[in-house]
């Protein structure tokens, strides 16, 4: 599905290829029953070829142009762009579709670096976040094999507080954004891939596909490996993972999507089992032990909230500032295609830690031939989390904005 180099001739060659109705020239969205502010919305593309490498948006209402992208990462290639006014429930718009050639080139406003052994996302010149291809070294020379690479960290919030940790003192095995599974069988064996400290199991970047800047969204496409008996003679490669990051072109929020692809890389199965944690896990500031929190879409919180079964989970605490200490967080959306959706999530009573964790629920399998796709979307903010504008978000990215072109 993916090429490992994107020289700019095969981009050229390819955005051309794709087509667009030819009586098709206007695009009409619809916002259906939920307000939409701020979002991203897309449509696939199909019918006549276009020779245009580059397409504008124009309103047919105010004018405006808005910026498109090209999203390749799938068999059906997407175009994409940013909501540039709000459009409330039971409204609608329509844009022109005109080629972008006699206008002026959109600058990149969502860049992916390679630097430091990372991928560094910045949306201008702030930093969103980054991606840590290379092994970091374990903060303590014995043990060692808290080494790690595969998960994302630093995540910063718009005013650049950071809003993760990495290698915590109390659990040195957590990092930022990782997916390890914790309790599960392979060729009748158990295997930990979420504590290092039981030598059982890991998980390692393996490789970067791509990296993609764009005016409307940035980011990158990786790959993973989950690996059984790590430097023993049973050694084995269980599950092959793809990492497809976006960051999109906001203003006063980050807004990104995560999407996962888990498959076996082997003939046999993987059986995760029942367990109270593991999966999609999120590590907040180390600060946030004491005055952070969480809160859920049922507006529960680590008192209350374990074992629930939300729409979205924010976590959120004190953060430096230039005078006094503030409050960030950000959210994480689970998609209602999900596996075991709205999954039940573990929300740690002392440590500023949750997961995704489908496993609550019971045993389930990873199959061969079967792809295990994860969906979660980020909105990062500064402040407490506000409710109703989260809810919002969710509402958009479980119903998306229809999409329809008119002749």
């Amino acid at each position: 599905m993916f090429r490992q180099k994107y020289s700019l001739l095969t981009l050229l060659l390819f955005v051309t290829s794709l087509q667009i109705p030819a009586a098709a020239e206007t695009i009409k969205i619809e916002a259906g029953e939920y307000d939409r502010i701020g979002v991203p919305v897309r449509c696939e593309l199909s019918g006549d070829i276009t020779a245009n490498p580059r397409l504008l948006l124009i309103s047919k209402d105010t004018k405006q142009k808005i910026p498109t992208q090209i999203d390749w990462s799938s068999d059906k290639p997407k175009l994409c762009w940013m909501l540039e006014q709000p459009l409330y429930a039971g409204e609608n718009r329509t844009y022109l579709v005109v080629p972008a050639d006699n206008n002026p080139q959109p600058l990149p406003q969502v860049r992916a670096e390679r630097r430091h052994g990372a991928i560094k996302v910045l949306l201008g010149k702030t930093p969103v976040l980054e991606y840590n291809v290379d092994i970091r070294p374990s903060p303590v020379e014995s043990p060692s094999y808290y080494a790690r690479s595969g998960f994302i960290h630093p995540i910063y919030d718009p005013a650049g507080n950071i809003l993760t940790d990495d290698f915590p003192p109390d659990h040195y095995h957590q990092h930022g954004i990782m997916f390890p599974y914790k309790k599960t069988l392979f060729r009748g064996e158990f295997v930990n891939f979420w504590e290092q400290s039981a030598r059982l199991g890991d998980v390692f970047h393996q490789d970067v596909v791509t990296t993609i800047t764009g005016p409307v969204y940035g980011g990158f496409i990786c790959k993973l490996d989950h690996i059984a008996f790590p430097k023993t003679e049973k050694q084995t490669t269980v599950l092959n993972e793809v990492w497809q990051v976006k960051v999109y072109k906001t203003k006063s929020i980050f807004l990104v999507d995560f999407l996962s692809h888990q498959r076996c890389a082997t003939d046999q199965p993987l059986l995760i089992q029942q367990n109270h944690y593991g999966g999609f896990a999120i590590r907040g500031r180390r600060n946030w032990s004491e005055g952070g929190d969480f809160l859920t879409s049922e507006g529960k919180s680590k008192t209350n909230g374990n074992h629930t079964r939300p729409n979205w989970v924010d976590i959120y605490g004190p953060v430096p500032s230039a005078e006094s200490a503030t409050l960030s967080g950000f959210a994480v959306l689970g998609h209602p295609d999900n596996f075991q959706a709205p999954q039940p999530v573990r929300l740690h009573p002392s440590m500023p830690y949750y997961c995704f964790a489908p496993m609550v629920l019971g045993d389930f399998k990873i199959k061969p031939g079967h792809v295990f796709t994860s969906r979660y979307r980020f909105v990062i903010h500064l402040g407490k989390a506000q409710p109703n504008e989260i809810t919002r978000f969710y509402d958009d990215y479980a119903n998306p904005i229809k999409v329809t072109f008119e002749k």
